[in-house]
């Protein structure tokens, strides 16, 4: 740590600027990292993540390298602040989706979905940061929580429709529609635009067709093993 500091204030000292994570920025400073994670959001969507250099993110930003040197120290943390934010925002808005349960059963859940699907579409640089970037530790943990809050949102509903189903069954349902979901999405992504709106309908019914099933316990009262055995 003290050969670091000792770097930064050689450089300081030079005149060059260099990037410090605990820097506190003001306003102005703060825009213009948003104006580089929208360049690089660009960027990645359109040639991906491998392709992407931190000399074209600056180009797209209309800045220098050395100027983006200063927000970020290299593509990899530019990819994970990125990711990070898009979790958050997709996270918090899976959250907000119905919160007074209002909506039927099958409703929230064609929301639930839709709303992924839509988010993925209009940031398609999203799927490439997940898939092929080299994420932080807090980013994969903002991954992880996007993740945990389909697999909620999911097991509350059931729970909804079915009281007496146990937290840890609801989950697990929660977790396989998720599987369900990003597998599709894999595919949704891959495909041209015409080719779309098929597979976005498969996954509704995908989704759906394995979680309907479940409710049937709210009339019967058996778990789903015994009731096939029945």
């Amino acid at each position: 740590m003290q050969v670091f500091a000792c770097i930064r204030f050689f450089l300081r000292k030079s005149g060059v600027a260099v990037f410090d994570p605990n820097r506190k920025r003001n306003a102005r400073g703060e825009q213009r990292q948003r104006d580089l994670l929208r360049a690089a959001a660009s960027v990645f969507g359109r040639v991906g993540y491998h392709e992407t250099t931190t000399n074209a993110i600056a180009k797209e930003a209309g800045v220098s390298p050395a100027t983006l040197y200063q927000f970020f120290p290299n593509k990899e943390a530019i990819a994970s602040a990125l990711a990070s934010l898009y979790a958050r925002e997709m996270a918090e808005a899976e959250r907000a989706i119905d919160p007074e349960g209002e909506m039927s059963f099958t409703e929230a859940i064609q929301e639930l979905l839709d709303f992924g699907m839509s988010f993925n579409r209009k940031h398609p640089e999203f799927h490439t940061l997940v898939i092929d970037a080299p994420l932080s530790e807090a980013a994969r943990e903002e991954k992880q929580a996007l993740g945990q809050a389909f697999v909620d949102f999911i097991a509350d509903r059931l729970r909804r429709e079915v009281p007496k189903l146990p937290r840890s069954e609801a989950a697990h349902h929660g977790q396989v529609a998720l599987m369900i979901f990003r597998g599709i999405l894999e595919e949704i992504t891959a495909s041209p635009p015409s080719a779309r709106p098929r597979l976005q309908q498969a996954m509704r019914d995908a989704v759906l067709r394995y979680l309907k099933p479940i409710l049937t316990q709210k009339k019967s009262g058996l778990p789903r093993s015994r009731q096939s055995q029945t």
